[in-house]
């Protein structure tokens, strides 16, 4: 019989989560809630749920959303627990036939019901909807909520490579985020090797992938890169209109983001293998393509860098200084910097901007 030791380690105890198991949590869309009442009988539940900061304390925030029957609120079992008794834990986990993938992580708190209007409600609805665009059609900010004061963790994975994220698309597409702040860790090469031939894999016009990559890695080029677009940026907020004190901050953090990603990749547009025509609005249409598919491909490199469990994010500035930053580079002539995707691995969990609701997307259907 395979031991657990075989198999994995287990980390359990009162300690407070690390890093990786809060992007392990922050990553999955679908949880066990566990509670008990005050003889201790436990229950269990799944749940949606979101990881929210607030201030250095981190919490779970869990809707109590409208059920088909309208079930009161008071013959929730989940809701009666908590008022008798605190203590509660979340289970995130993998499944896999494989076994040595499989992988969880739990967090242990105490919880409460919290009403519309108290502290932390707006930003618990706001982090909700940001992550399950199913509420935001919900009426979820008229009912009280279930919130989880993060006090201890416990995690364990199979003895095989564990996946630091999930595998299924549409968790992939909806758990990516943009993250500003990231931790100086190195990132493997590998896995930004991996991400840029998943980019390789976009469609593209006749097949010609009109598209080249730079990896931007050691630090005095990193800064070189954030001091030669200094200008431009600087001379672009002014023209805003913007105080001077302000331009300084934004110009500072800007900076702050390319110097301190661990791993910049510029995508570059690289029009000299596409199809030429005699008419001026075919070849418009060619370039247009082109830019097109480039968007596609950085699509496909970020949500690979994002199953790899790397973080990242999409930084326009080149296309307001493709000359500046071509040179900063030593970059051929023919190739036209049209972003910069910092990698590297959160430093916490981003802030995330709600989406459109699907009606709203869908503007014909015939």
């Amino acid at each position: 019989m395979v031991t657990t030791a075989e198999r994995g380690a287990i980390t359990a105890g009162r300690r407070a989560p690390t890093p990786d198991e809060l992007a392990f949590v922050a990553a999955r869309r679908f949880a066990r809630l566990a509670t008990a009442d005050a003889e201790g009988q436990p229950a269990v539940v799944p749940v949606c749920y979101a990881l929210i900061e607030t201030g250095d304390a981190l919490a779970l925030v869990i809707p109590l959303d409208e059920k088909p029957k309208r079930v009161p609120l008071d013959r929730l079992k989940r809701v009666r627990n908590l008022r008798e008794n605190p203590a509660a834990s979340l289970v995130v986990d993998d499944t896999d036939e494989d076994w040595s993938r499989l992988a969880f992580v739990q967090l242990n708190g105490a919880g409460r019901i919290v009403q519309p209007g108290e502290p932390g409600f707006s930003g618990a609805i706001t982090a909700l909807r940001a992550k399950y665009w199913q509420y935001q059609t919900m009426a979820i900010e008229g009912r009280p909520l279930i919130w989880i004061d993060v006090q201890a963790a416990a995690s364990w994975r199979g003895g095989g490579e564990a996946s630091p994220r999930p595998r299924d698309l549409a968790a992939l597409i909806q758990g990516r985020r943009s993250v500003r702040a990231m931790r100086p860790d190195p990132v493997p090469s590998d896995l930004v090797r991996q991400a840029i031939a998943a980019a390789g894999w976009a469609p593209s016009p006749h097949g010609r992938q009109p598209w080249r990559f730079a990896v931007v890695e050691r630090r005095e080029r990193k800064a070189a890169l954030a001091a030669a677009m200094a200008a431009t940026w600087q001379e672009q907020l002014e023209l805003d209109g913007q105080e001077a004190a302000v331009v300084r901050i934004r110009l500072a953090k800007s900076r702050e983001r390319v110097e301190h990603a661990p791993v910049l990749v510029v995508p570059c547009l690289y029009l000299a293998d596409l199809d030429l025509y005699p008419d001026p609005i075919r070849q418009a249409a060619e370039t247009t393509m082109a830019i097109q598919s480039l968007g596609a491909a950085i699509q496909n490199l970020l949500l690979a860098a994002y199953a790899s469990g790397l973080d990242g994010g999409w930084m326009c500035a080149p296309l307001f200084c493709p000359d500046v930053v071509r040179d900063a580079l030593g970059l051929d002539a023919a190739l036209i910097p049209h972003a910069l995707i910092p990698l590297g691995f959160a430093a916490k969990d981003p802030i995330r901007r709600p989406r459109r609701p699907l009606d709203d997307l869908i503007v014909d259907w015939q």
